[in-house]
């Protein structure tokens, strides 16, 4: 790799006007791995990854023979200006390598190429089920599906002679997100489920001196928490595709023509006129999940409170969320629950979490009814299928427009909840929405007309 001439150490200029000044640290462990089958590199955005495929493309171009596939999803993704294609034409440039336009494809002064692709629909891997390669990319690999990836294998081969030492290498790259994330992170980025013979190279923006990463970071942090999370920081985790989808989610506002009336829309594309009601005197209860520190691998400390609306759907009316001290979380809990003065508020009681409950309940300013609340030995899953159900019922709803709540956070962690512990990063939001609709829902006394205190649960539950 040190003394290949066609990749360049010098820097480049390329067409967006950015400066590429030859292969970093992170990307030269990714061009060491030569002679490994699978490697993908991945994570957070601007870490270099399709810069990263050209490198291992052009490895070999000095080997009479080679063939070299660089594919993405559709021709649109492959022939923007600033993409991979594009980037090749102004890297290549004066150094005696030909671009054939029909075939989109290099050819090198040894014989051998590098030929750009695209595989839009399923069908578009058999364009290539007479070719042979050596080398194959994805670029963006979670836009391709499982099926392609494996059928590009058949593709990946060699003839004996010249082509003797030149490894087959099949490569990825990718953010977390999109279509096929799952499968790309279950092959490649889940050590429980990663063969040993893959390798998988994490690296964010800070593998790339190249990039302005302060003004990438500053145009990320408009973004949402979910997508914060999978391009600033790599996160695997931070996906939808869990238990809870954001279409289940309705919506609820104070409505400007009576600040003492809510506008409350069903979710799950219930197509229902919305509904509007009086929210004082409406039954109001809070549940929290405590956090045993502040410290930065502890989990978040939530306090939410919830509303009920007359045709039994539950109102996220409010939220606090993030890391405090035990000290902290009682005054936060003590104010919210005088600023809301709820019916009563249900709190985690399990291990050494036991502490903010017992402190509440000795609490005067306000006084306090603490309900003391736990799984009862109830896998994750378990415990938050009544929220996933009244979710799916539609009848869990965000709020539409309230500055304080941290709904971003609130809808990412629900949306990539899968109830398994080794994949979720945090669920006290879960917790806390499972704990109203298990713990909380049923202490509520019978509603107007004599309708049984379970009208309020998910049909499954009752």
């Amino acid at each position: 790799m040190t003394d290949n001439p066609w990749i360049k150490k010098e820097p480049t200029t390329l067409p967006d006007g950015r400066v590429t000044h030859g292969p970093h640290p992170k990307q030269q462990q990714f061009l060491l791995h030569a002679h490994t089958r699978e490697v993908f590199y991945g994570g957070a955005g601007g870490g270099g990854k399709s810069q990263s495929l050209w490198y291992g493309a052009l490895q070999f171009v000095d080997v009479p023979g080679y063939a070299a596939l660089i594919l993405r999803r559709t021709y649109a993704d492959l022939s923007k200006p600033g993409a991979l294609m594009d980037r090749a034409r102004t890297y290549l440039a004066g150094t005696g390598a030909v671009w054939n336009e029909r075939d989109k494809r290099w050819s090198f002064p040894s014989g051998a190429s590098i030929t750009f692709g695209y595989l839009q629909n399923e069908g578009d891997k058999y364009q290539y089920a007479s070719a042979e390669f050596q080398y194959i990319a994805f670029d963006e690999l979670t836009h391709f599906s499982e099926t392609q990836y494996t059928f590009l294998f058949t593709r990946l081969r060699k003839t004996r002679g010249q082509l003797e030492g030149v490894p087959l290498r099949m490569r990825g790259a990718s953010n977390p997100g999109a279509a096929g994330h799952f499968w790309v992170k279950n092959r490649f980025v889940d050590p429980k489920t990663r063969a040993a013979k893959r390798v998988f190279i994490p690296a964010t923006m800070d593998d790339n001196p190249s990039l302005d990463r302060d003004g990438y970071r500053e145009s990320l942090s408009n973004t949402d928490a979910l997508t914060r999370a999978k391009i600033e920081q790599g996160d695997w985790d931070a996906v939808e595709g869990g238990r809870f989808r954001r279409e289940w989610f309705g919506r609820w506002r104070r409505d400007p023509h009576g600040p003492d009336f809510v506008l409350a829309w069903p979710g799950a594309g219930i197509e229902e006129e919305p509904e509007r009601f009086q929210w004082r005197g409406r039954p109001i209860f809070q549940t929290c999940d405590p956090a045993a520190s502040a410290t930065t691998a502890a989990d978040y400390f939530v306090l939410s409170t919830w509303l009920l609306s007359p045709k039994g759907r539950l109102l996220w009316w409010d939220c606090e969320r993030g890391k405090f001290e035990l000290p902290e979380q009682v005054s936060l809990c003590q104010r919210s629950y005088a600023r809301h003065k709820p019916q009563f508020v249900c709190v985690e009681e399990v291990l050494n979490q036991r502490g903010l409950a017992q402190l509440l309940r000795r609490s005067t300013s306000p006084a306090m009814v603490v309900r003391g609340v736990s799984p009862n030995g109830k896998k994750k899953l378990e415990h938050a299928l009544g929220a996933i159900v009244l979710a799916s019922d539609g009848r869990l709803l965000l709020p539409d427009d309230s500055p304080l709540f941290p709904l971003e956070d609130v809808v990412a962690e629900l949306t990539r909840f899968t109830g398994d512990n080794a994949q979720d990063a945090n669920d006290d939001c879960v917790d806390c929405v499972a704990y109203a609709c298990s713990d909380a829902l049923p202490l509520l006394g019978p509603p107007q007309g004599g309708r049984a205190p379970g009208m309020y649960l998910p049909k499954a539950l009752r």
